[in-house]
This record gives structure tokens, sequence and C-alpha cells, in this order.
């Protein structure tokens, strides 16, 4: 069986609230012959065609977001646009493809030293677009908070995503036939999370793509249920290796890049009211792994961290680095806050759906 890949990105990126690039590009994965058409022609078999459509429509949502911003604030950000089709073909000539066509909008207001950003992706060009008041982060300046720092901790989306997805990719992926011990004893059954924490992998859901460079359907994917690690994410020869079906998260991109979970939806309990004061972390940079037998990770806060009192921030907090072992997070959320949201991460084309998250004793190692 061989496996194809097409895809078309348009990008337009913006600073100081003017454009300062607008390109497309055309990407086609897949052995010679494999891929219909080849790069240069639109993608096909349902996904809308980019094109000056679709540039139109990038320019006209920045004027939209432009025009939602207050006054003295100015935009960074970029609008990216991913459409294509994947798919399959037999020995016997039978083919199987599946679309892709989502948005991702990333929005930095700055006004003088402050910033602050909000992320949004669109997992369904057909479905209506949120409004571009939605879009833009309300912003005002706040000063520096000195006092001690709270108990509780609440998880933006965007910050929760960025320690899950590298989690998962550590932790919940196995890395070729070699990696089938790591995985069976250190994770395999193993308690992550509060029991009432659910992680999947669902391109679906997520405007994913279906089938990966094996050819292999990318279905729905459990990877923790009730707080236990129930699955993780496979190719062909490392299935074989641990007695499991393929999971169709083989690498599309890089060759010898290893299949790792890249649409992650969370599900959980809605929790009690955030006790106040609370720290909010809204954007983390710098995520790295210290250590993947123990899901230890290391990150800093940035944009906008903020403590929250009577309902409001009343101060910025200094970035701050530290160390924390992800599965010993995931087990002291007390639940959701508010709707879930799908954000981007900031690498491998992963996005995650997650509401923010309450933590009642976020275990730093370390901090500077």
């Amino acid at each position: 069986m061989s496996a194809w890949r097409r895809a078309r990105v348009g990008t337009l990126r913006f600073a100081r609230s003017r454009v300062t690039s607008h390109v497309e590009r055309d990407h086609c994965d897949g052995t010679e012959g494999d891929c219909p058409g080849g790069p240069a022609r639109p993608p096909v078999d349902g996904a809308p065609p980019p094109g000056p459509d679709a540039a139109t429509g990038r320019m006209e949502l920045l004027s939209a977001l432009l025009a939602a911003t207050s006054d003295g604030h100015e935009l960074y950000g970029r609008i990216e646009d991913l459409t294509g089709t994947t798919g399959a073909r037999a020995a016997s000539g039978a083919a199987a493809t599946g679309a892709v066509a989502r948005r991702t909008v990333l929005v930095t207001a700055a006004l003088g030293e402050t910033t602050r950003t909000r992320a949004t992706v669109l997992p369904d060009l057909s479905a209506p677009p949120p409004l571009p008041t939605d879009l833009v982060p309300p912003l005002v300046e706040l000063p520096r908070y000195t006092g001690a720092l709270p108990p509780h901790t609440v998880l933006e989306p965007m910050a929760f995503a960025e320690l899950l997805a590298e989690f998962a990719a550590v932790a919940l992926a196995v890395h070729g036939p070699d990696d089938v011990e790591r995985f069976r004893r250190h994770w395999d059954g193993t308690r992550v999370g509060v029991p009432a924490l659910t992680v999947t992998d669902s391109p679906g859901a997520l405007g994913g793509w279906p089938v990966d460079s094996e050819g292999t359907t990318a279905a729905r994917l459990p990877l923790v249920e009730a707080g236990t690690v129930v699955g993780c994410a496979l190719d062909r020869a490392t299935a074989d290796a641990l007695g499991r079906a393929p999971t169709g998260r083989a690498s599309r991109e890089v060759s010898g890049l290893a299949a790792y979970p890249a649409n992650l939806v969370v599900e959980l309990p809605e929790a009690p009211a955030a006790p106040e004061p609370y720290l909010r972390v809204e954007r983390l940079h710098y995520v790295s792994v210290v250590d993947a037998d123990t899901g230890t990770l290391t990150a800093a806060t940035r944009d906008f961290t903020t403590v929250v009192a009577d309902g409001r921030a009343v101060g910025a907090v200094p970035s701050v680095r530290f160390s924390v072992r992800v599965p010993s997070l995931l087990r002291s959320i007390a639940g959701g806050l508010g709707p879930a949201h799908t954000v981007p991460v900031s690498w491998g084309g992963c996005v995650v759906r997650s509401p923010a998250v309450l933590v009642t004793d976020l275990p730093l190692l370390s901090t500077a």
C-alpha cells in the first residue's frame, strides 16, 4: 500500500498592525506517482480549493481584527490556512482519500511593554467563524506583582496545551520497536491523572489528517481514560512489536520522525470557581523535556501571567521558569473552567482542545 498527502498552506503574518508577509506554498508527501497531479495543482477530493478567495479571506479577517482593536494597541501574529487531501492506494489500485481544511489565528496585542495573546484553531472552515472581538485579546497595563504567589493556579488552554502535547509526545507515543519496553515499564496502565480525566487523539474532531504516511486510517485513539494510560501513538513496525494494531500516526513529513499524537481532546468535569487569589497562566514557552521516564518538563511563563483577586487581574507576574512532573500536575487538577477551546501548540502542527484547568497544587520543582 502506498500513501500520499497533498497540502497548501497560506500564511498571512503581521506585526505592528501591518502585513509583513503573505505567501502560499504547496507540498506533496508520497512516492513518485502517488500524489495526484503533483504539488502544483490544487487539492482534490472535497478539500476547499485555496487561492485568491482564500487569500482575500485572510486579508478581510485581518482588517476585521484591526477594526476590533482598541486605540493605541498594536497587533502581531498570523492567520494560517491549511487545506489538502490525504489518502492511500492499495496494490489493487483502489484508493481512499480524506480532506483537511482548518484555519489557525494567533493574535498578540501589545500596549507599551504589556502583551497578551489569544489563539484559535478552526477545524471546519465551513462553520461560522468567531467574531473578531473574540479573537483579539483585551489588554490592560498592570502593576508588577511583588507578593508571594497564590497556592492555586489556573492554566489557560494555551498554557495547558503546551505541557500536555509535550508530555504526550514522549510518554504516549512509542518511538520504534526498540522503545516498546520503555512504554510498558513506565506508562502502559499507569495512573497519570485524576479519575475524571480523559484524553483522546481525535484528528476527525480537530480537522487533522485522516490517513498517515503508511496508509493507515487515523481513527479516534483513546490515550487516557479515567486518569489511566490506555493507549499510545504507533506506526506499523512499532505496533507489531507491541502486539497492537497500528494507530495511523506514522510520520508524514520528516523521514525517521517518530509517531506522536497531534490532535488532543481533553475532557474534564467542571471545577468549582477558582479560590481567590489565584495565579493565572495564559501562555508558556521554552518547553522542553528534562526526564522522559518521569514526564518531567521545564518551561517558562510568558505573556500576561497575572494574579487574580476580586474577579480581576490585579498584578502582572514576571516570567517564572519552572520544572514540573506532568503526571503530578494532572493528578492535582480540580476540573475545567469555562468552555473548551481548540488552540495550536508551538511545534509539530499539534492542536489541543481543552478548557482552562484549575490546579490545586502545582508541584513546581524549581523556580527562577
